[in-house]
């Protein structure tokens, strides 16, 4: 798409003004070998509901998970700091990975995460063999010593194996994905709630079933916080 390359016409975050109470912050973020680009469609239909979109900042996403997930907290606490409401975190495929990482390290900023696509079982092992090599092809070497492939069970630090219990999590997986295997996207608890769509893994963010699912939940938590401010 031309706005990829011309940032004028991508989609801009929204205005500074006060949120309407059935309205959101929701911060974006890209799967794999992707960028804040690929989800310029879906980011301009949340904003054509009301909702404020953020960008995680990111060209494409093949750094070190310890990097992004500093990059991302960052992206977050800018997110929240402009009214100090809540925000909504929805991630595609590894995005949704880092999703729940944020919801596990800063629960007091994050209302609900969305995963859409989300290898969170055993990513690597649940993930097709051709994105299993690029992943493992672009890993980076440590400061300290050592690469990422020597944490690539933790995605260096960035996933762990329990959910999050105290932030309500939307799963959004399809059975027709062929990038990851559909039952490592599904995880139980509490505040978690899955919901099968019918399209396919890299057509999630721009997909109309997606974008329904994610207003909806976009707008419930817009509720929560409006009646806590």
């Amino acid at each position: 798409m031309l706005y990829e390359f011309l940032p004028g016409l991508g989609p801009r975050t929204g205005s500074d003004g006060p949120l309407a109470d059935s309205s959101s912050k929701i911060l974006l973020i890209p799967g794999f070998l992707a960028g804040d680009a690929s989800l310029y469609a879906l980011a301009m239909g949340l904003r054509g509901g009301g909702h404020r979109v953020f960008f995680a900042g990111i060209w494409i996403n093949i750094d070190c998970p310890r990097e992004t997930i500093g990059r991302l907290t960052r992206a977050l606490e800018s997110a929240f700091e402009r009214d100090g409401r809540k925000v909504v975190v929805v991630g595609h495929s590894l995005g949704g990975i880092y999703a729940r990482e944020l919801a596990h390290r800063y629960p007091q900023l994050i209302e609900r995460t969305i995963l859409l696509g989300s290898a969170i079982r055993e990513p690597l092992d649940n993930s097709n063999p051709f994105v299993r090599m690029w992943f493992m092809a672009t890993r980076r070497r440590h400061q300290e010593g050592g690469t990422c492939l020597n944490h690539i069970n933790s995605l260096c630090g960035a996933h762990r194996p329990e959910p999050v219990a105290e932030i309500a999590q939307t799963i959004v997986y399809s059975r027709n994905d062929a990038v990851v295997d559909w039952r490592s996207c599904i995880e139980s608890g509490p505040n978690i709630e899955a919901i099968e769509v019918r399209t396919g893994h890299n057509s999630m963010p721009f997909s109309p079933e997606v974008l329904a699912i994610v207003a909806e939940r976009a707008r419930w938590a817009g509720v929560g916080n409006g009646r806590a401010h």
